[in-house]
């Protein structure tokens, strides 16, 4: 009979398994490789362009604030500001992505609660365009903008909208294949239209998609080079930052705190609505 005074021993912890181990420690090497390039850039904005020659992987001897000031003083291409640069890239990033969001979950919509023949060309056709290079149509593109004088903040937003629509189409797709019809001849019966049913009961359904398109096309967006390049020629962040390579000096130091300020934003976003990405993403790929 056991003793009821003596302590009970602790049960061992189980080992954990080898290859566990080892796969942590791989994505432990792996994470501080992809993170290293940020923690560089963020390092040296801190740096003159001569402490950033002598020692680029150092920490700063003297951490400054000038870099950022010169960026915020210095105009660009056409006159255009720090200020006026992110300004703009705000505003079409906004319209470009709102307007992705709009037509393609209606479109979505429709192509996934209608089963004709025509639903599944047209359907196969924008899971198509989504493996279409942009080079391949850069050309005609640049054409058609200038018959149609889109070279402008809004003519670059209708552009993001044809470029993103296919992929934000098939995302959507599959996940309102998951929603209970249900729930549209619930809404049918109680005398909604078909509008009122998409907004009232089926759009905000499709909050963790939305959410995972917009971050998706917000990053796109707004890190865009070649298309504002060939449309706008100047007036984007990105293209902005190109006013700290000369032909026979190169600012690092002031292109470093650039690269900070324009990432900030988008990086407080993602932080901020990150459960959604991988949420979305698998649902809208899996599902239906």
């Amino acid at each position: 009979m056991s003793n009821p005074f003596n302590p009970v021993e602790p049960l061992s912890r189980p080992k954990r398994p080898l290859g566990l181990v080892l796969f942590e420690i791989v994505m432990i090497v792996l994470a501080i490789i992809f993170i290293y390039p940020t923690l560089y850039i963020l390092i040296n904005s801190f740096k003159g362009t001569q402490e950033i020659v002598i020692d680029p992987i150092g920490f700063p001897p003297h951490p400054s604030f000038n870099n950022f000031i010169s960026v915020l003083q210095r105009q660009g291409a056409g006159g255009f500001t720090f200020g006026t640069s992110l300004l703009n890239t705000f505003l079409i990033t906004v319209m470009s992505v709102s307007g992705i969001i709009l037509i393609s979950s209606m479109g979505a919509y429709i192509l996934a609660r209608s089963h004709s023949k025509t639903s599944w060309v047209l359907f196969s056709l924008f899971a198509f365009f989504t493996v279409i290079p942009f080079q391949l149509i850069m050309v005609p593109l640049v054409v058609l903008a200038t018959d149609l004088q889109f070279q402008s903040i809004v003519g670059l937003s209708l552009m993001y909208w044809g470029l993103g629509a296919p992929a934000a189409i098939f995302m959507y797709h599959g996940f309102i294949k998951s929603i209970p019809f249900s729930l549209e001849e619930s809404a049918s019966m109680d005398g909604a239209g078909q509008w009122r049913t998409f907004f009232q009961i089926v759009f905000p359904l499709l909050t963790p998609i939305t959410a995972t398109i917009t971050i998706l096309d917000i990053l796109w967006v707004w890190n865009d080079f070649l298309l504002p390049y060939i449309i706008l020629r100047a007036g984007t962040l990105v293209l902005f930052q190109f006013n700290f390579f000369g032909q026979f000096t190169q600012d690092f130091g002031a292109l470093t705190a650039s690269l900070v300020m324009s990432a900030t934003p988008v990086v407080i976003l993602y932080i901020a609505m990150q459960r959604y990405i991988i949420k979305g993403i698998s649902a809208g790929a899996v599902k239906g």
